[in-house]
Parts: C-alpha cells; structure tokens; sequence
C-alpha cells in the first residue's frame, strides 16, 4: 500500500550517522503508515550488512555529491507518500508522533507541524539555541489551526511541493520562507500538540555562535533575493533592529511557556549574544546574496544525535530532570 508519510531523513555525514534518528522513527505507534527515505551522499550509504538488514519502507537515497537542500528536493521527487516529512537528524519524534499526525492528515489539512522540547539541556547555549530557534513551538504549547508552521520537521502535502517545479530546489534552502509561501497562497496548517518531538542542539558558545551567524546568512539572502542590489547593501543598517525582534521572539515564548519549558533563564540571556549573532549574519547574508550563501548552510542542518545522547535525555526527563520534562506533558 502507498504510505501516507514519507520521512526525508539526510545523512550527509552517513548512514551510521542518523542510528539513533533511525530507531525513533522505527518505534513509531503507526510505522505501517511510514516511509522512510536516507539521504546519503556518495559512499556513505550503509554497509553490506546494514543494507541487508534495512525493514520494510526503509528506502536509502544515494543523493551523490549534492548538497542538502538538493538531497532534499531529490527525496521529494521519489517520495511515495501522499504527504512528505521535512525531517531533521537531530529531531526524533516519540512514539505516539505519527499517530497524532496522520489523525490531522485525515482531516485534509496542507501541512501539519509538531510541538518541540529541547533534547538536551547541557549548556545555556544550547537551551538558547533551542529558544531562539523553536520557541514558538515549544511545549507546553496550545494546538490548533495556525498560520506560522517551523521550517523544518514539518508534513506538507506531497503535491504542494512538486507544484513548485525547478523552484523546488531553492525552496529547501531555508524551511522557514518554504512554509511561509505555502501558507500566502492558502495552505491550511495546523499545530498537533500531541505529535512531539525532542530537538537536540549542540553545546559550546562559539559553535552556537557559528551555527546562528549561518541561520542569519540563509535569512538574509533568501528574504532579499528578489531585492534590487542598492536595497540589499542598505539591509545591514537594520541589523541591531532584526536582532532585537529575533530576540524579543525568544522572550514572548519564554514568558509563554514559563516553567513548564524547562528553558532556563540562563538560556534567555544566551540568546541576547545569538540573536546579534543572527542579525548580523541576517545583514552579511542580505549582501552576499543566495549563490554565495548557499554552500554554507548545511552546517545549521547536519548535527546527528548519537544513541549515547538520546539514552541520557530519556533518562533525565524519566527522572524529572533536566527539562522538567513531567511539566512539559512528556
């Protein structure tokens, strides 16, 4: 039978790297209803014997040299599901995800987006990432119709993307302005608070710095690439102003999610340094333009999780710890 979902999963660092997302999309409650596709680029699929032993619906992509936003738009080409999922290597979803989506799928919804808890909770930086980046999805979160889906780790209808034709391709630069189209030219969306998923973001100030420098480069070119080049080389004088709204964003839906977020306030300063960090990569990005832009971010999008880290997070939010993970509705 065609699956309802196709999960795009890449693996631009190999297939050994996307183990432990592997086993999180394999306990799901509904893994009939799934496809799997591995994104991996040339001779980093997996070995003989892991080939051999890949289950029913897990598809590996040999994507060649190409760069993620390709591997994307290929995997979207050779989907077999009806919807596709935008997947991240290091966003696993718990097990009663797939159940709670494909309920709203079979209401005929256009996309469908999850709620998002932090994964891991070793450095501020890495909670303010978190913040900064997925806030408005954070639980506890109230779920309903809405017009603002994340970017990535998101269900959109199959057809909706292949609509998109040659576009396709730039599309998947940046998830965000993807959705946001979507949504201006009438897509129904909607937030399932009960399809939840643990992001894990990678501890240490200066790569949170980096990783948030390149999120702001993909904003820029993108938001602006339809701009007459004097407008672009004046964007950088609205940096200390998308600095400020990138962060004042991350302040709403700390104040929003409270104690139940389990964010602390540590990481609410943190993202005063990476929303700076953000505008000024918004600014440099503005005038630097797609092309230019372009091969550097997939540095934001390949952060695989390791077995190893995912067995330390389940065991701190079993404990209570680490997130308040019970106040969070996990």
């Amino acid at each position: 039978m065609r699956p309802q979902v196709t999960i795009l999963l890449p693996a631009m660092k190999g297939y050994d790297s996307v183990l432990a997302a592997l086993d999180s999309w394999e306990a799901q409650t509904r893994r009939d209803s799934l496809e799997i596709l591995i994104l991996c680029p040339e001779n980093l699929g997996p070995t003989a014997a892991q080939a051999a032993a890949l289950t029913p619906g897990q598809v590996v992509v040999d994507v060649g040299r190409a760069d993620l936003h390709e591997a994307r738009a290929r995997g979207i080409g050779v989907a077999s599901g009806h919807y596709v999922m935008l997947a991240e290597d290091h966003c696993l979803p718990d097990p009663a995800w797939s159940e709670a989506i494909l309920e709203r799928l079979a209401e005929g919804w256009d996309a469908v987006g999850p709620a998002l808890r932090a994964g891991n909770r070793t450095t501020c930086w890495a909670e303010g990432s978190f913040l900064i980046g997925y806030g408005e999805w954070m639980m506890p979160v109230t779920g309903g119709p809405t017009n603002v889906l994340c970017g990535w780790n998101v269900v959109i209808r199959a057809e909706l993307l292949r609509q998109r034709g040659p576009e396709l391709v730039g599309d998947m630069l940046m998830g965000a302005f993807l959705v946001r189209r979507l949504r201006q030219q009438g897509g129904r969306f909607y937030l399932e608070d009960r399809a939840r998923m643990r992001h894990f973001d990678p501890p240490g100030c200066a790569y949170e710095i980096l990783l948030l420098s390149i999120v702001g480069l993909g904003f820029g070119a993108v938001r602006t690439r339809q701009w007459a080049l004097p407008l672009r080389l004046l964007y950088p004088l609205a940096a200390p102003a998308i600095a400020f709204l990138h962060w004042k964003r991350a302040f709403v839906h700390f104040r929003r999610a409270g104690r139940g977020s389990g964010v602390s306030l540590a990481a609410l300063a943190a993202t005063v340094v990476l929303a700076s960090a953000w505008g000024l990569g918004e600014a440099a990005g503005a005038v630097l333009g797609t092309r230019r832009v372009a091969p550097y971010l997939w540095r934001t999008e390949v952060k695989p999780v390791g077995r190893a880290d995912v067995a330390r997070s389940s065991a701190l939010e079993g404990a209570g710890t680490g997130g308040r993970a019970s106040a969070a509705g996990v």
